[in-house]
C-alpha cells in the first residue's frame, strides 16, 4: 500500500512538473526555475533500539520527498518528508517504551547555501506514527548538481532529526528532483 502511495504521488509530481515548463515554454521565455521537487531512497540509522533484553543500533530503509523553493539564489525554503519502511521499538529519556510504525517525518526547512551546490539545512515539524506524534528539528547538509539543460539535478543529503524526549535518526539519501 505504501509503495503504491510513493508511486502515485511520484508520478503526480513529474506529470505537474512537465506541465508547468511546457506551459512556460509556450510563447514566454523560459521563466526562471524556482521550485524543484525531489525523490530520494535513504538509509536510516536509529540507535538505541529494544530488542529482547538488550539494545542496538539499525540501518532502516527509508525514502525521502521534498519540496524546496528558492527565495533567492542563497536562500530557500522547503517541505521536506521521510517515509521509514520499519516498525520497531524505542526507549525515551524517561526509561519508557515507545513503539513506532512506518512514521513519516515532515519538517519545513530553511536552506542557505553558503557554496555552490551545497545547502545547510535547518527546520521543525514532526514525526507522525500511529501510536504517538513526537516534535522534531532537522539539521543537515545537502549537495545538489544540475543536469539535463538544469531542468533535473541528482542530489545527495544527509540529515540528522532530533527528537526531544524519544530518540535521535540520521539518514544519508541519494536522488533526483525537477526543477521547474
Amino acid at each position: 500500500m505504501k509503495n503504491q502511495l510513493l508511486s502515485i504521488l511520484l508520478l503526480t509530481f513529474i506529470s505537474f512538473a512537465n506541465a508547468q515548463e511546457t506551459e512556460h515554454e509556450e510563447g514566454k521565455e523560459k521563466a526562471e526555475k524556482r521550485h524543484s521537487i525531489a525523490v530520494l531512497i535513504s538509509h536510516t540509522q536509529i540507535g538505541e533500539i529494544v530488542e529482547g533484553e538488550g539494545r542496538k543500533n539499525i540501518s532502516v530503509p527509508s525514502w525521502g520527498i521534498d519540496y524546496n523553493f528558492e527565495i533567492t539564489e542563497r536562500w530557500a525554503i522547503g517541505l521536506h518528508n521521510d517515509i521509514i519502511e520499519e516498525n520497531f521499538i524505542i526507549e525515551n529519556s524517561e526509561g519508557t517504551e515507545i513503539e513506532r510504525s512506518s512514521p513519516i517525518a515532515s519538517a519545513v526547512v530553511g536552506m542557505f547555501k553558503p557554496i555552490k551546490n551545497f545547502s545547510l539545512v535547518l527546520g521543525a515539524g514532526g514525526e507522525f506514527s500511529k501510536e504517538e506524534n513526537l516534535f522534531l528539528i532537522k539539521a543537515g547538509l545537502e549537495y545538489s548538481h544540475l543536469i539535463l539543460k538544469d531542468n533535473w539535478e541528482i542530489i545527495a543529503s544527509f540529515s540528522n532529526d532530533f527528537k526531544f524526549d524519544a530518540y535521535n535518526s540520521w539518514s544519508l539519501g541519494f536522488g533526483i528532483g525537477r526543477r521547474f
